[in-house]
């Protein structure tokens, strides 16, 4: 059964467990499609995704908060190699360097190091975005929400991650480190992480890395949420003995 079939029967199962004034709120996510356009919805076709998934070294997940203002949406169906937002923008360039990045070579953003423009990025890498809360929200959330979204959808998400994606490298995005406790608490609560640096924690049993970012649009330079994550990675490499990197 490939990636997506999976996707829709959990995503099912997830809204049958809200009340049906609930439902049509839920957003769809998981691997995004890198498909054609349709030219009447503007939103892709499925196209060689699931390929580059199951043949990538690196399946980095990014781990957000939760959808805003998408009510009854589908993630994965978005128009992802024309979507220019600053939000994503940030995410492409994650994609590619942390896709990238060896113990030879540090992309970096004033290297010339990224793809103009940056969505083309999900033509070489495959794209997979899981957001905590599902229920589409607004400009925020609070923390103490996000938590109780996530403990009372503890196993559909651990379903969604950890059986169904199975991401070596997940990308825990802001909150102030409230996305990175959710997922040690909640979707690896029986795994061990080692702190290498501010950035990196590390489960040496799984060859998983968890990387603790700041949120795609928060307010600094690209080169603090780009460049240092870079070279924390760039640290991790020095430090362990990963095979992610190699």
């Amino acid at each position: 059964m490939n990636i997506h079939t999976q996707e829709d029967i959990l995503f099912q199962e997830w809204a049958d467990s809200y009340p049906p004034d609930v439902r049509q709120n839920i957003v769809i996510d998981g691997l995004c499609y890198n498909g054609t356009l349709d030219n009447e919805s503007r939103n892709s076709y499925s196209g060689n995704e699931e390929e580059l998934w199951a043949t990538a070294k690196r399946k980095i997940l990014f781990l957000m908060k939760d959808p805003n203002s998408n009510p009854g949406e589908d993630y994965r169906e978005w128009p992802w190699r024309e979507i220019t937002a600053k939000f994503f923008k940030v995410i492409f360039n994650w994609l590619q360097g942390l896709s990238e990045i060896t113990p030879d070579y540090l992309p970096l953003l004033d290297n010339a190091s990224y793809l103009d423009p940056a969505n083309q990025v999900v033509l070489k890498y495959p794209l997979a975005i899981v957001n905590v809360k599902k229920i589409s929200g607004s400009a925020s959330v609070l923390n103490d929400t996000l938590y109780d979204y996530a403990k009372r959808d503890a196993p559909f998400l651990k379903r969604q991650v950890r059986d169904i994606l199975r991401p070596n490298i997940v990308v825990c995005g802001g909150g102030s480190n409230s996305i990175l406790n959710i997922a040690q608490q909640y979707i690896y609560p029986d795994l061990q992480f080692k702190l290498i640096n501010s950035w990196c924690y590390f489960s040496e049993e799984q060859d998983l890395l968890l990387i603790n970012s700041w949120h795609p649009s928060a307010r600094l330079p690209d080169t603090q949420k780009i460049d240092n994550m870079m070279r924390n990675v760039a640290d991790f490499i020095s430090k362990t003995q990963s095979g992610l990197f190699r």
